[in-house]
């Protein structure tokens, strides 16, 4: 039986956002984009997924309020993984804004040092115009 994933507006109204987040402007612009990036995309996109529960975005949103606890750009890292059309938010590849962190917990796409450099770049160039 195949699992109908809930809806961008499911997602939303129904999976709670932590409390440490609450007050974080760029996070609440960017969540209900990504969420519907995540959710609507996939379904035209074969290398996609969704997410397939409520309790699967859960424990994303868990995720995010860690590595905000944590200091990291939550905002740019989400919107860097839109950006580049990745499949998941991507705190292993992209590095905070004004901040030079080493990038550590490689992930099954392990980062190349040329994926780096071109994030480097393009980043740059936003930067500079």
């Amino acid at each position: 039986m195949k699992v109908t994933p809930p809806s961008t507006e499911e997602i939303l109204e129904k999976c709670e956002i932590p409390n440490e987040l609450k007050d974080h402007t760029e996070f609440l612009e960017v969540w209900p984009i990504w969420v519907a990036y995540k959710q609507e995309e996939a379904e035209n996109n074969g290398r996609m997924k969704p997410w397939n529960s409520l309790n699967a975005v859960s424990r994303m949103l868990s995720e995010i309020r860690n590595r905000y606890m944590d200091g990291r750009d939550i905002f740019n890292v989400i919107n860097q993984s839109m950006l580049n059309q990745w499949i998941g938010i991507r705190f292993d590849l992209v590095p905070d804004r004004n901040k030079n962190i080493t990038l550590k917990n490689k992930s099954r796409d392990q980062r190349s040092q040329l994926d780096i450099e071109y994030f480097n770049i393009n980043n740059n160039q936003k930067t500079l115009n």
